[in-house]
């Protein structure tokens, strides 16, 4: 297996985690990655938690990624409606946001009080707030500016064009959800394996995993034909497939080299399933050789059934 990464960053490693404290009961439950946790909203913002004032949280705004709210302001969130028609089978706490804390938050657009102050809804409830950690802060925020920038556009084309971009960005959470959202709708080109390509040896092992489910997703699209630098995409995703130090990565990398063709690559499958440590690696590559090794005895009795057939 390939020697444990070192150099990974504790900033890169927070970007790509949940945050931990004051709402970590919610990141838990919400798997909606932050593109499309943000894609409802109507405002979207970062800030510092200034406490509770009646029914409502106080927010000074240190962010603004969408709407219409002012850097410095502070605004009002009713977070009291919010913990009110929450579902309490998934979330039986009701939601904090503690003072001094910060956060990123999405919101409907704000309504006028009893009092004539403007007071904002949470657009996704209590799954409305995602704490900002100290350490990625920028990164995270950055991040998702990224994001609410290409969903601003409205042509869909423009759309996936500039989310193909975001997997040769430097922040690593719009690589990953990048990668989430081209595997989740199944895009990509076969252009879009030279950006992949470096995304194999990427310090984060979700991000190693997708890169390789994309490119075989894009592999079998075009039924493994005219795939630019294939050889070398070939031996780079038997390395994942054979000595990556993760699983997840292993098993996508594995699937991914089916795409070529099993017959291409059954030497390679065969070792994976005798000599792989893990027993998810090794059976995801005996899935791969049986159903290749039925088809073949199929296509072997073909002759004699259409023969006795006539």
């Amino acid at each position: 297996m390939r020697s444990k990464r070192t150099h990974i960053l504790i900033a890169a490693a927070l970007l790509l985690c949940p945050a931990s404290h004051a709402v970590d009961v919610f990141n838990k439950i919400d798997e909606l990655n932050y593109y499309e946790w943000a894609a409802v909203a109507d405002v979207v913002v970062g800030g510092t938690s200034l406490g509770e004032n009646g029914r409502f949280i106080e927010l000074r705004v240190n962010h603004v990624l969408r709407g219409a709210v002012d850097i410095g302001e502070t605004i009002r969130i009713d977070l009291k409606d919010a913990n009110k028609n929450r579902r309490r089978s998934d979330y039986p706490h009701a939601l904090k946001m503690p003072e001094e804390t910060d956060f990123i938050v999405v919101l409907d657009s704000p309504r006028l009080t009893r009092s004539g102050e403007r007071a904002f809804g949470l657009a996704r409830g209590v799954r409305s707030v995602r704490e900002l950690p100290v350490e990625a802060q920028q990164g995270l925020v950055d991040a998702v500016r990224m994001f609410v920038e290409i969903q601003n556009h409205k042509d869909d084309r423009v759309t996936w064009r500039l989310i193909g971009r975001m997997l040769e960005a430097t922040n690593p959470l719009a690589v990953r959800n990048a990668l989430e959202q081209m595997v989740k709708f199944r895009r990509g080109t076969l252009d879009h394996l030279f950006s992949l390509r470096p995304l194999f040896d990427h310090p984060d092992s979700a991000i190693r995993e997708q890169a390789a489910l994309l490119a075989g997703l894009i592999i079998e699209r075009h039924g493994g034909l005219d795939v630019p630098e294939e050889a070398a995409l070939m031996a780079e995703l038997i390395g994942v497939a054979r000595r990556d130090d993760d699983v997840e990565p292993r098993v996508a990398a594995t699937q991914a080299l089916a795409a070529f063709g099993v017959g291409r690559v059954v030497t390679v499958l065969d070792e994976i399933a005798a000599s792989d440590p893990d027993q998810n690696v090794r059976y995801s590559a005996e899935k791969i050789l049986l159903e290749y090794r039925r088809e073949l005895q199929r296509e072997a009795l073909r002759p004699r059934l259409d023969e006795a057939s006539n």
